[in-house]
């Protein structure tokens, strides 16, 4: 059986706090929950606190209302059998949302009670953090916004008066996660356990010294399997102003005497996931030959048609140039004739030197089998295997998931470029980041599916930017919505049915910035 252990190494470094919700969105997709993580990082923490600090008897656990409180709380627990613990939560019972938090809380004060902090008694534990031998801030963590309510400074301001070491589990309260900036108030920590991998915020941050990266068991597979949390990375808020101008505007340039329907498929896509999700296209246009133009405007009166003149490359290069776009998507239906590459080539270019990004399917694959030159970061591309060989030269034929991986990393790290490689089980590389995405079940292997995930892709970075992560989320979208309409339909589903299923699969994905 193949192993995919070695590909840990195409895994980020570390994590934002947007990723950190990812992951942990992928775990519990694959079916470990939160309190698993929580029991796991709380027993960790207190094995590592229990050796390095064995003479420090007496220990003040400070807990907020949280993951970070949960996992103090149940830290707490590990620590009582041989340490004279005290534990202190902010606010009290009533006030706690958080399962994994009320659970652990109950626990530990059936044993040996957890002492509530409010405004009044904050003098009362200023006196309690001065006995104890070493404090542990599990006050807040990455979910923190905006400036700290009094109540938190005030209890900060208490365990940084104290006097005593103070150890923080994930982040030290009051630094930012991301920025590694500090809030009104932070705790001056001797020591941080930060779970899974180094957090961004620490790793940036002069506030903050002695890390140490505690394993919580967050398993390979939600880093490197696509899941809902990938969909969550990728999805931006929507402002309440915002208009179709302000996210995304996407272009599709493809067709053909022969192919008309297949660039207004990867519109549509783009445009229907957008409707739905926060993440795209307000904006679709689609630039087809002029021969065409006129029964694709048939199909839908929601779309501005553009017609082009293909027997000129020149005139058809410059019209699509002028036409208003963030992301551009070219190669769905086109068809091969000799201004085709030349087209191809020169719309390419253009776009590189605005800084757009392109994703490049279907035909127009072929034509950077012969222009390599032209693929970089701005460039995302969807071929499937036989047009990967066609491209790369590097036949896939009977070659395994790992073998397919380290191919496709190979050849995508040569040309710095965004990779998606279709197949049952797709591979999206940039050459330095990896995610694997594996469908329940064969329902998209049928014409036509691959122009509408050449659409969402598009729409996903016209709004997130980033290529690599919007093309996993689309991907593992675009199989999601395959998996629940192979429930309702078999094996019989069209793209159109693809692109009816996109609200359906990703509204539980939207949210609103006020």
């Amino acid at each position: 059986m193949q192993s995919l252990k070695e590909f840990a190494a195409y895994t980020k470094k570390t994590l934002s706090v947007r990723d950190t919700y990812a992951l942990k969105a992928n775990a519990i997709a694959l079916g470990i929950g939160n309190e698993v993580f929580i029991e796991t990082a709380g027993f960790a923490i207190a094995d590592d606190i229990a050796r390095g600090y064995r003479q420090r008897r007496r220990i003040a656990v400070v807990c907020g209302r949280g993951d970070k409180g949960a996992t103090g709380l149940a830290a707490a627990r590990h620590l009582m059998a041989e340490h004279d613990v005290s534990v202190f939560f902010i606010g009290d019972l009533s006030a706690i949302s958080n399962g994994c938090t009320r659970m652990n809380y109950r626990l530990v004060n059936d044993i040996i009670g957890v002492k509530d902090i409010t405004e009044d008694d904050v003098q009362l534990a200023r006196r309690e953090f001065e006995k104890a031998d070493l404090i542990v801030d599990a006050i807040i963590g990455s979910g923190m916004r905006g400036r700290l309510p009094s109540l938190l400074i005030n209890v900060i301001s208490a365990i940084n008066a104290s006097g005593k070491p103070v150890i923080s589990i994930d982040i030290p309260s009051g630094i930012d996660a991301d920025t590694g900036m500090p809030n009104k108030a932070y705790v001056k920590a001797a020591h941080t356990f930060t779970s899974h991998k180094m957090k961004q915020g620490l790793d940036r941050s002069k506030f903050v010294s002695d890390i140490t990266v505690v394993d919580v068991g967050l398993p390979l597979s939600a880093e490197l399997f696509t899941g809902p949390g990938d969909v969550m990375l990728a999805t931006e808020p929507r402002a309440m102003l915002s208009n179709k101008y302000t996210h995304g505007r996407i272009l599709v340039v493809g067709g053909s005497r022969d192919f008309h329907g297949a660039p207004l498929i990867a519109t549509f896509a783009a445009e229907t996931a957008m409707s739905s999700l926060l993440t795209g296209a307000g904006y679709a246009t689609i630039a087809v030959p002029k021969e065409v133009a006129d029964p694709v405007r048939r199909l839908s009166m929601e779309l501005i048609v553009k017609p082009l003149d293909w027997d000129d490359a020149e005139s058809a290069a410059s019209s699509i140039s002028a036409l208003k776009h963030d992301v551009l998507v070219i190669g769905p239906g086109l068809e091969d004739v000799g201004s085709t590459d030349s087209i191809v080539v020169k719309v390419i270019k253009s776009e590189k030197a605005k800084g757009n990004t392109v994703v490049i399917d279907a035909d127009a694959t072929r034509v950077m089998a012969k222009h390599k030159d032209l693929l970089g970061k701005s460039t995302i591309l969807t071929p499937h295997d036989g047009e990967f060989k066609e491209l790369s030269g590097i036949s896939l034929k009977g070659a395994s998931l790992d073998e397919r991986i380290k191919k496709a990393i190979s050849f995508t790290k040569t040309h710095g470029f965004t990779l998606v490689l279709k197949g049952h089980e797709t591979v999206i590389t940039n050459g330095d980041l990896l995610k694997i995405n594996r469908p329940d079940t064969p329902a998209l292997a049928t014409m036509g599916t691959g122009d509408a995930l050449a659409g969402i892709i598009a729409a996903y970075v016209s709004m997130h930017k980033i290529q690599f992560e919007s093309a996993a989320a689309a991907v593992y979208a675009h199989s999601k919505i395959g998996d629940a309409l192979y429930k309702e339909k078999g094996l019989h589903i069209t793209a159109q049915d693809v692109i009816k299923g996109i609200p359906d699969a990703l509204k539980q994905f939207d949210t609103l910035r006020v």
